[in-house]
């Protein structure tokens, strides 16, 4: 480290020279594929010329690197690391040296803060400083991170020490998470490639609606055109104006698709699948909807196809690389937000024969990309239970999807719990039942907290029940109902059930198909195309809303007023619905007078049904 000039009478405003040297050893068993370095630099460093590698977002130099937390490096030209057993333990193959130079400011420990790699699935936490000649030497170790990626794909002995003694097969383990993302090269040419992307669910009960994905070119390269999808801005300005244009000086950009360096792509509507410039791409098409295997098999996945073209030094047809930092969204209000892992190189991946012979094509290259639901999120759903025993309704509890740091009107309790309501109170919205539920209160002697309950501020709440037991006690049914009381409408809407231990007793279901999962869940989904649409609500009085009733055989030593007939757990959608904080019992309130199992839930179903036969006839 050198002082130059200027020179200041302030230590910490006064510049160095610098040269320093980054690292980075293989000794695991995989290649280290498409590896990005980390620096968090501390004195603002400026960054004059580098060897060995290059700035992964491809910014020229001089570079001020205050810009971000962390400066990220890619290997050039080599961007993988084998490992020591296909290379023998040559050094100068699995070690990549990337020289800097450039100015710092101040000359107290100018080692970098910290030292990771943009991959989560490695953990470099143990950072260790140099002491005595070594005072200018920082190193971490980075190990695999077993939390990051759930499962890993089988293999066998013989391709596990395949893959460690020829590079060719030494590709990365395939993870399983929430949503998978493959990026596929179909075919190479001079400067360009076809390129399939594959968009599958790998989650048991989540969806996505309308989903948006994005990543990051590398290097410069731009879609041509695209097929199963569009991107969200169509122009060429940015090549033109940028390398690109410079490059390819013959070229009519007016045909090229998109130019962003990060672009953003939707599915096509299915009225576009048949159309011969943009659709015909298998799995694409369906509005950006892709559900879970289990409720919809031919439905879990989305694929699109795009021609890329490629800028120097990258024009070989075999020299590969794909976009990074995916990102993957959800329009719903049910969906979840995702962390996608960097894109991994994996074995190419096989496609069957569009023809229909019974034979695969392999793709020139594969990259795989796992992204798996961040956390938690606060419920969208709440559900409530009432039953034929019992006029009340126990409701969804209070702030069941979380309660507003501002509320209007007068104030409530967000620690109470839900009070009783009666069940014609279903069809009021949680902010305009304050009047029923005092009047419920006094004629059942109830105590009501004061200041009364918050609302469960639920943009859908979900009805389960208990039928009347008229004709056999040896038997049960139950109704659900589903009251929408947000903007946004749900096609092809779905619920997962989980009951125990009514689910033994399960027989079939009238307005909504059910099947079966495992030992303890039921899924349940529109009757008919008429009934596959859960309209939003247009004013507060009357909420979008489809029910159907679930048939039990046999009660065997269930209790219906014990709970036993309730659910445990119910999605919509796959977001995990608000539980009720009680049963519902025969004691809770006066028990019910009426031997018919009837709800102004269900008169409103049948006042609903006939004026709709009045109007079809």
């Amino acid at each position: 480290m050198t002082r130059i000039r200027p020179f200041m009478p302030d230590n910490d405003s006064q510049p160095f020279g610098f040269g320093a040297t980054a690292s980075l050893q293989n000794s695991y068993t995989f290649t280290l594929r498409n590896y990005t370095l980390l620096i968090a630099f501390a004195h603002r460093e400026i960054l004059v010329n580098m060897v060995g590698g290059v700035l992964t977002e491809d910014y020229p130099l001089p570079y001020n690197t205050t810009k971000s937390q962390f400066v990220s490096f890619s290997g050039y030209p080599n961007p993988d690391l084998p490992t020591p057993i296909a290379t023998g333990g040559d050094l100068n193959k699995v070690v990549a040296n990337i020289t800097l130079t450039g100015t710092l400011f101040g000359s107290k420990d100018p080692l970098p803060t910290n030292l990771t790699l943009a991959d989560p699935s490695w953990d470099c936490t143990n950072m260790t400083k140099g002491e005595g000649k070594f005072a200018n030497f920082t190193s971490v170790c980075c190990i695999p991170n077993p939390n990051h990626m759930p499962k890993e794909e089988i293999i066998s002995t013989d391709e596990y020490y395949d893959r460690l003694i020829d590079p060719a097969t030494d590709y990365q383990p395939r993870y399983i998470g929430n949503i998978t993302i493959s990026y596929d090269v179909l075919l190479t040419y001079a400067g360009s490639y076809l390129a399939q992307v594959t968009v599958t669910n790998k989650d048991e009960l989540t969806r996505l609606d309308q989903w948006k994905l994005s990543w990051k070119w590398r290097r410069n390269e731009f879609i041509y055109s695209i097929k199963g999808a569009y991107t969200s801005v169509t122009g060429s300005s940015e090549c033109l104006f940028g390398p690109q244009g410079k490059y390819y000086q013959g070229m009519d950009f007016t045909n090229v698709t998109n130019c962003q360096r990060n672009p953003t792509v939707l599915d096509l509507p299915p009225w576009r699948y048949n159309d011969s410039d943009v659709g015909r791409i298998p799995y694409c098409c369906r509005n950006g909807t892709i559900f879970p295997k289990m409720v919809n098999a031919s439905a879990y996945k989305s694929a699109f196809q795009m021609l890329v073209f490629k800028m120097p030094p990258d024009l070989d047809r075999f020299r590969l690389y794909s976009p990074d930092n995916f990102t993957i969204t959800s329009a719903s209000p049910m969906s979840h937000q995702y962390k996608c892992s960097e894109p991994m190189r994996v074995s190419p991946n096989d496609f069957p024969d569009p023809s229909g012979l019974s034979l695969n094509s392999t793709a020139v290259a594969s990259w795989h990309v796992t992204c798996n639901i961040t956390s938690t999120i606060t419920p969208k759903c709440c559900v409530s239970f009432s039953a034929y025993y019992n006029e009340s309704v126990m409701p969804c509890r209070t702030c069941a999807c979380g309660c507003p740091a501002i509320t209007t009107g007068p104030p409530c309790s967000t620690k109470a719990p839900a009070a009783l309501i009666p069940q014609e109170a279903l069809l009021q919205r949680y902010d305009n039942r304050t009047l029923k539920q005092l009047q419920w209160a006094e004629k059942n002697h109830l105590i009501l907290p004061n200041p009364l309950p918050c609302g469960d501020y639920c943009g859908l709440n979900i009805n389960w029940h208990i039928l009347n037991q008229t004709t056999n006690k040896d038997y049960f049914n139950a109704r659900m109902t589903i009251m929408n009381w947000d903007n946004f409408s749900y096609a092809d809407w779905y619920l997962t059930v989980k009951i125990n231990p009514a689910f033994v007793s399960f027989s079939r279901s009238v307005g909504m198909n059910t099947s079966t999962v495992g030992n303890d869940t039921l899924i349940l989904t529109a009757g008919n195309i008429n009934t596959s649409y859960l309209i939003g609500v247009s004013n507060d009085s009357h909420p979008g809303m489809q029910q159907g009733v679930i048939m039990f055989n046999e009660l065997m030593n269930m209790k219906l007023q014990n709970g036993d007939g309730n659910p445990v757990k119910v999605y919509f959608n796959g977001m995990e619905c608000s539980m009720p904080e009680g049963i519902l019992s025969d004691t809770t309130t006066s028990r019910a007078q009426k031997t018919s199992g009837h709800s102004i839930l269900a008169l409103v179903l049948f006042t609903m049904l006939v004026n709709l036969l009045i109007i079809g006839s």
